[in-house]
């Protein structure tokens, strides 16, 4: 019973810290002059404001782009650098009404919208985790777990749309577990909002349950005919224009010896090493992943947790262009490890559905402490793959 009522202590005082810090810091956003104008909302404000006004087949011009950022930043055209709106068109129907309010009543609109697509999750993991042996209390500790996720809190904090990669990461857990491959391939194809981590996660089911792959076609498909309609051939050559800016480093707000993966951390290492090299390099190093989780696919007799949970943490490493709002997908091997400890009679249910809050506040202190800034994420990308499979085998 003294267990029970710590433990109940615990996560309570976790919730309340968590709520508060992020309340001052969203408070802080908002009150501090140009501090939000300077957030990655600006890019999305700016894509609805070009829409709203020249169309959304306009929406990847980067000059429309340019005059649109300046002007709700406050400054002249040309005198700052033009954030690339470089992410399929998935929300920009709902910017574009966004537009129409001013930046910070937009900014906290948009906010509430990310929350609601990550939460949309929920009702379908719940069933998942209820399937799994979960009873409900615990479902709930999770849910609280996964909405307070730092990652991706950071994520709406900036303006980010990292809500719509959790939203289809988690679905396709959801679905993963249920073995329902037909939700479990059409959330892979919403994952399309970051095209480049989409294809590890969902090119090896081509190898292995091949109706997961049948599944995340028809949605991208679905979801590139949207897109397409939105913004029509020009727009199209336009926005493959900016991927190609994007992949190959440049751009502002592209930081890459900022970023969480791979090549940040080679950046980080190599200072003198020469840009070009470093993303040669990180080319490689992504394709030799994805032919690594291809075959390890095909070669598996069957498709466990551990399969998803090194999927998700080998494409967060690997992937060349990865920001720390993307950590957010590190939910799907957080609740790979918890589920397949329970299923292995090895993690008490609790503990288990903790996980995820645990995780929050590590990567919160990582945030606050600076030194274990990169450290605690990769090591959660390397441990929790790990742990996962040493539940499975042992």
């Amino acid at each position: 019973m003294r267990r029970i009522r710590l433990g109940w202590l615990l996560f309570i005082l976790a919730v309340a810290l968590q709520a508060a810090w992020y309340t001052a810091l969203m408070v802080a956003y908002v009150q501090t002059p140009g501090k939000l104008e300077g957030a990655d909302f600006l890019t999305y404000y700016s894509v609805g404001r070009v829409a709203a006004e020249h169309g959304l087949s306009h929406v990847y011009d980067l000059d429309l782009a340019a005059v649109a950022q300046a002007e709700t930043a406050g400054v002249l055209p040309g005198t700052q650098e033009v954030l690339p709106p470089n992410h399929p068109p998935f929300l920009y129907p709902f910017l574009a009404l966004l537009a129409r309010l001013p930046y910070r009543g937009a900014y906290l609109v948009y906010a509430l919208l990310l929350f609601l697509l990550a939460a949309a999750s929920l009702p379908a993991l719940g069933r998942a985790l209820k399937q799994s042996g979960w009873p409900p209390m615990q479902v709930w500790v999770a849910a609280a777990g996964i909405l307070l996720f730092e990652p991706f809190f950071m994520s709406a904090l900036k303006g980010q749309d990292s809500a719509l990669l959790l939203l289809g990461g988690l679905l396709w857990f959801s679905g993963f577990l249920r073995g329902d491959d037909r939700l479990s391939g059409l959330g892979l194809s919403l994952t399309l909002i970051r095209p480049q981590i989409a294809l590890p996660l969902a090119l090896p089911f081509l190898f292995q349950r091949r109706r997961v792959f049948g599944w995340f076609l028809l949605g991208a498909a679905l979801l590139g005919l949207y897109s397409f309609l939105q913004v029509g051939r020009d727009g199209a050559m336009d926005y493959l224009h900016i991927l190609t800016l994007s992949a190959g480093g440049e751009g502002y707000g592209m930081e890459e010896a900022a970023m969480f993966n791979f090549v940040g951390l080679l950046r980080r290492l190599a200072p003198g090493l020469d840009p070009q090299t470093v993303r040669a390099i990180g080319w490689g190093f992504y394709a030799a992943a994805l032919f690594s989780l291809c075959a390890w696919w095909g070669f598996s007799k069957e498709i466990r947790l551990r399969h998803p949970a090194l999927a998700v943490s080998l494409t967060l490493f690997a992937v060349p262009h990865l920001h720390y709002h993307d950590l957010t997908l590190l939910l799907v091997p957080l609740l790979s490890a918890g589920v397949a400890g329970v299923t292995a009679g090895r993690l008490r249910v609790p503990r288990a559905a903790a996980l995820p809050m645990a995780a929050s506040l590590l990567l919160l202190f990582a945030e606050l402490w600076d030194p274990a800034r990169y450290t605690v994420s990769y090591l959660l990308m390397a441990f929790l793959p790990f742990l996962t499979w040493r539940y499975e085998t042992h």
